[in-house]
């Protein structure tokens, strides 16, 4: 039977000597870095508050742990000034001082008791769910009074350049700088004529029907675009566009010179911390076996129960203090290897630029 065979095409051709076409498609792929980085950053804020929150909820229970040991020692204590009382070794006061140490004690308990299920809400809301709502098991890990965290590693900044790759924000500010750039060549690219050339293609053939040949159609149609008269304003946008070019690069220098600074302070914070927590570890040993000689001095009658009580005030003082020296170290760790921008990897690749002048 009859049949009809046709074909369309079209074509579009653009001759672009200022490649504004190609300074729009570097624009669009500097916002998508940018959006990309900007989560990258709000993921990596939050993973360093979680481990803020961990850290001290960790830390507030070995407080709580800290302060039910001293309530031994001194329940200890109190039998033994009540035994030394009794036998007219001891003083009303002695017992009194113990009695109100232990009361403190007692007092103090349920703030760090408070304190505890706090943290265990915070890491609620901070995974994303409403307070209370973690699962069972792990919320019977978090209550569990486990091991304070210690950070054992030796950090390891890198190079520089590192941070480039690593922190979102400096990728953030990288991205803007490209974008600038490419807002810039689109202004230029004003300046430029455009030649297009458009148009489609149409064949045709009917079958079954001897002699009839066949048909065609070409539809050609160019059109060019010149620029603007007058161009005044044109290059009122070019020069804009030049002046956020520098200022986004100002902005990208300073960024990295301030991340610089940032992992170079965190460094000294980190090492500080590792001194005072070394010195406050030493600390606690010390007066833990001043406590144990004192004890043994106050039962053999060499040493009063006032030099046993004051010794056991500066052992819990002396823990304490090491609790806290722990914690700050493992903070100074954690946001060390926060300024590294460890935890956020770029998911797409960098533009290769580096801090030049534009």
């Amino acid at each position: 039977g009859d049949g009809t065979l046709s074909a369309d095409a079209g074509i579009d051709l653009l001759f672009d000597p200022g490649r504004g076409r190609d300074a729009a498609r570097r624009g669009a792929e500097a916002g998508a870095r940018q959006a990309i980085a900007e989560a990258a950053g709000a993921r990596l804020f939050l993973i360093g508050r979680l481990t803020e929150t961990y850290l001290a909820l960790r830390h507030d229970q070995r407080r709580l742990a800290l302060s039910q040991t001293e309530a031994g020692r001194q329940r200890q204590t109190l039998e033994m000034a009540r035994t030394l009382a009794q036998a007219g070794e001891g003083t009303q006061i002695e017992t009194l001082r113990s009695q109100a140490r232990l009361a403190s004690l007692d007092a103090a308990r349920p703030q760090l008791e408070a304190a505890v299920a706090k943290g265990i809400l915070q890491l609620s809301v901070l995974a994303g769910d409403a307070p209370g709502a973690l699962p069972p098991d792990l919320t019977a890990s978090l209550r569990s009074l486990g091991a304070q965290p210690r950070a054992r590693l030796a950090p390891d900044p890198g190079i520089p350049a590192d941070l480039i790759r690593n922190r979102p924000d400096l990728q953030v500010a990288e991205a803007r700088y490209d974008a600038a750039r490419a807002d810039l060549g689109q202004a230029r690219a004003a300046f430029f004529p455009q030649l297009s050339l458009s148009g489609t293609i149409e064949a045709g053939r009917t079958l079954g029907a001897p002699g009839t040949g066949g048909r065609g159609l070409v539809s050609v149609g160019p059109s060019l675009r010149l620029p603007s008269l007058p161009q005044g304003p044109a290059r009122a946008r070019a020069d804009a566009a030049e002046a956020q070019v520098i200022a986004a690069h100002a902005d990208w220098t300073a960024a990295v010179l301030g991340a610089l600074y940032e992992v170079e302070a965190a460094l000294v914070d980190y090492q500080t911390a590792a001194k005072a927590e070394a010195a406050a570890d030493r600390a606690v040993g010390l007066h833990a076996k001043a406590r144990s000689l004192t004890r043994e001095a106050t039962a053999a009658g060499e040493a009063t129960l006032s030099d046993l009580i004051a010794v056991e005030d500066a052992l819990s003082n002396a823990e304490s203090a090491f609790a806290s020296a722990r914690l700050s170290r493992a903070l100074a760790f954690a946001r060390l290897n926060q300024r590294l921008g460890a935890g956020a990897r770029p998911l797409l690749p960098a533009s290769g630029n580096a801090p030049a002048e534009p």
